[in-house]
């Protein structure tokens, strides 16, 4: 994945994430890990979850829903 994802995406995790669990399942993203113009990955919220679990981009793709801010806060 080459372009940063933006705040409230819905991206779907990919079997190349080492958390096997979610494999296939859906979340938001709630926070981007980037520090000095390097994006090291994504909090996403997973339906159903109330923690968020980290993800880099390799790792998710994008579903093409927006959520809004307000849907989470």
């Amino acid at each position: 994945m080459n372009s940063k994802l933006n705040f409230f995406s819905e991206v779907e995790i990919l079997p190349t994430a080492p958390q096997k669990q979610f494999v296939k399942k859906k979340g938001v993203i709630i926070g981007i890990s980037e520090e000095d113009g390097v994006l090291y990955g994504y909090g996403v919220l997973i339906h159903g979850r109330e923690e968020l679990d980290f993800f880099e981009a390799q790792d998710i793709k994008p579903t093409g829903k927006q959520f809004k801010r307000e849907d989470f806060y």
